[in-house]
């Protein structure tokens, strides 16, 4: 299958999906299956790589104190930053 393709291939899926009313308990569902038929297929998932930030790239906490005041207890920064960079490149 050639990358054009591929690319106009999952669009179209992401358009449908998005077109749909999927609540957060059904877009995990449909994420936990497609992990699953990963793993069943021993496909390693694959961190999005981001050129211009360093992998050992950490936010100071007198950056998050100044841009974030207190964080709630148990708040996870890092796991939240990575979330948000897999957004934005998604």
């Amino acid at each position: 299958m050639s990358t054009v393709t591929y690319n106009n291939a999952m669009g179209n899926l992401w358009n449908y999906l998005q077109g749909l009313s999927l609540s957060a308990t059904d877009r995990k569902w449909l994420v936990d299956r497609l992990i699953e038929s990963m793993e069943t297929e021993n496909i390693t998932p694959q961190k999005p790589v981001f050129p211009h930030i360093g992998e050992d790239f950490k936010i100071s906490p007198e950056v998050l104190a100044m841009s974030c005041g207190p964080l709630p207890e148990g708040f996870d920064a890092e796991k939240e930053l990575d979330n948000m960079w897999e957004e934005m490149a998604g």
